[in-house]
């Protein structure tokens, strides 16, 4: 199921991020203390792969493949695609753990359409397929109106088809284990628009998700916003990691997410309105990432852009980072800065995330960072999820 910092140099480059030259200084952060704080959970609902996104005085988050425990903590079939829930700050600051909210819902959050095997919570299609509709990262919150907060969320239309595996013994346990193939490796991806009234009464309600465009970015193109999104003086920062591995950026004002006339496009160092195709030259962005799943943010801190993540082949909770004074790069190599506790499941830790909302009042102007991935431990014949969190302070 594994499926994804700068001396000050002028207001005129932390408004527009543009191909201007600028001078760029080496910086490599390291860790003063990591903690781990627990295990962020919701006691009904076994979560795959989590992320989050601050939401007023609390913190939303997104998961992947969700389900029900039985009376001795197994979980259960129904599955459903994707879950959402709540979790609050606490009074000194700190997250909660305790993820909570949606009224019992076994519905998907994200919702499937009439031609994506919708008759089943899981996507799951009469050959054995499924339509694996797998929120890669947490929503990118656009503006706060008054009370209304309006966030997007943007999900490649994965249709993946099982194939076994060879068996695995761990411990006791014979694991069977799965890859997942596809005859699509660049399908669509959807774009999802949540809105959230704050002045809500019911704490437990979550935001209202509504889908604005099942196919926003075409069949065999970049799926901009799928692998990280960031939102910066009002422009909106999206990055797009296809089949071949390169990872490609665009922009767009935060007010226009829904009109692709107003979309740039990062090809041959400079800002273009032409849409680059999957295999043009130039589109890459060298250090971006380390190749696997994660977090882009702004550090006001460090006055520079972060990724925090996972290696490209990786089932370890190995967590990297990389920086750049210019979100267009140049990126430094990235390092390998903290490594949690893997799971006992042949996919043991995946999904690894940075939670820049959880900081004091979802600043960044602080010199920490909050991180989790899911560690994916077996129990019987299937696998538990758990989200670990961790607490970085950086020197």
């Amino acid at each position: 199921m594994a499926r994804s910092v700068c001396v000050l140099l002028g207001s005129l480059l932390l408004q527009d991020v543009s191909s201007s030259v600028v001078s760029k200084r080496a910086f490599t952060p390291t860790v003063k203390s990591a903690t781990l704080v627990g295990n962020v959970a919701d006691p009904a609902i076994n979560r795959d792969s989590c992320g989050s996104s601050r939401f007023g005085d609390r913190v939303f988050w997104t998961c992947r493949d969700s389900q029900p425990y039985d009376s001795n903590g197994a979980p259960i079939l129904p599955l459903w695609s994707s879950s959402a829930s709540w979790s609050n700050i606490n009074a000194d600051g700190t997250p909660d753990l305790l993820q909570y909210g949606g009224g019992g819902s076994r519905d998907p959050y994200f919702p499937y359409t009439d031609n994506e095997c919708n008759t089943n919570s899981a996507g799951s299609c009469p050959d054995g397929s499924r339509y694996a509709l797998w929120p890669d990262s947490p929503p990118l919150v656009t503006s706060t109106d008054g009370n209304v907060v309006t966030a997007y969320t943007w999900i490649r239309k994965s249709h993946i088809f099982p194939e076994q595996g060879p068996s695995t013994t761990n411990s006791t346990v014979t694991l069977v284990n799965f890859s997942f193939s596809t005859p699509d490796p660049d399908p669509a991806t959807s774009l999802y628009k949540m809105t959230y009234n704050l002045d809500n009464p019911d704490r437990d309600a979550l935001p209202t998700v509504s889908l604005v465009d099942e196919n926003f970015w075409l069949y065999g193109g970049i799926p901009y916003g799928a692998y990280g999104s960031v939102i910066k003086d009002g422009t909106a920062y999206l990055f797009g990691k296809p089949s071949n591995g390169i990872v490609a950026l665009a922009k767009v004002a935060a007010s226009s997410i829904e009109d692709k006339s107003q979309y740039q496009y990062w090809v041959n160092d400079a800002w273009t309105s032409s849409l680059p195709g999957l295999n043009d030259t130039n589109v890459n962005i060298p250090n971006v990432s380390a190749g696997g799943q994660g977090t882009y943010y702004f550090s006001d801190f460090w006055n520079k852009w972060v990724w925090i993540g996972q290696a490209g082949i990786s089932v370890s909770a190995d967590y990297f980072i990389t920086t750049a004074d210019s979100i267009t790069g140049p990126w430094e190599s990235s390092v390998n800065f903290y490594s949690g506790e893997t799971g006992t499941y042949p996919l043991g830790a995946y999904t690894l995330q940075a939670h820049p909302g959880l900081n004091p009042g979802g600043s960044t102007a602080t010199n920490e960072i909050y991180i989790s991935h899911t560690k994916n431990d077996a129990y019987a014949d299937t696998a538990l999820y758990s989200t670990p969190l961790i607490h970085i302070e950086w020197n």
